[in-house]
């Protein structure tokens, strides 16, 4: 199946609010931080970057020269906890290199912002309790501080 760019909003639109920017993103010819359109070749400059999960620009070389990994790494998702593969080994490698301290040798992986605050949440109510039950101050430390109303970001 082919959708026409110039139908690609109608298309959508018969199954989602779609009420986002007119153009139509080329994938290919998209570069660094200037968006293509598709429907008529004219080009933005990307000032949002997709709400900032596009920081490297569009086709960067190094994402490119990388893309055949990606793609053989993205085609199957195996739960990573129970079943491994050369890629994430290769990945936590060099991960721990970078960001992974020796004074905290573990990490936790996890997909995803609402995972991840979630997650989070879990280990500093652990923390607390744990800390907590040492001073004899029984199970306290479960109650979050948070704002009424906040925007909390999109997930």
């Amino acid at each position: 199946m082919t959708i026409d760019s110039k139908n690609v909003r109608a298309t959508l639109g018969k199954h989602i609010l779609a009420d986002g920017y007119e153009p139509v993103m080329d994938m290919k010819k998209s570069h660094g931080s200037w968006l293509v359109d598709e429907r008529d070749g004219s080009e933005y400059l990307d000032m949002f970057s997709m709400f900032a999960s596009g920081a490297v620009g569009y086709n960067h070389p190094d994402i490119q020269a990388g893309k055949d990994r990606l793609t053989a790494a993205a085609l199957y998702k195996p739960t990573l906890s129970d079943i491994y593969n050369i890629q994430y080994a290769e990945f936590v490698e060099k991960f721990s290199n970078t960001a992974i301290p020796e004074y905290l040798p573990h990490a936790f992986f996890i997909e995803g912002g609402a995972l991840g605050v979630e997650n989070a949440l879990k280990v500093a109510f652990d923390w607390k309790v744990r800390k907590n039950m040492e001073k004899a101050k029984g199970k306290k430390g479960g109650k979050i501080i948070h704002f009424k109303q906040a925007f909390h970001g999109r997930t």
